[in-house]
């Protein structure tokens, strides 16, 4: 697996994460029934909140490979 690859993956699984947390605390009712109780609205709204640095680091490596 290539760098670049990886690093898109990370940046995928990343922005699913935070999709999900977002939904989470946005729909608790039908998302925290969907992953077994693991995610309530405040472990969502921590994780989101935790989420954006890696986010942001990811998204700038990604798009700076490319500039």
């Amino acid at each position: 697996m290539t760098p670049t690859r990886a690093l898109a993956l990370a940046l995928l699984a990343v922005s699913a994460l935070l999709l999900l947390t977002g939904f989470g605390i946005t729909y608790n009712g039908i998302v925290g029934p969907l992953t077994f109780g693991l995610l309530d609205k405040a472990t969502a709204q921590l994780v989101h909140t935790l989420l954006w640095g890696p986010f942001v680091v990811l998204l700038l490596l990604h798009c700076g490979g490319r500039l």
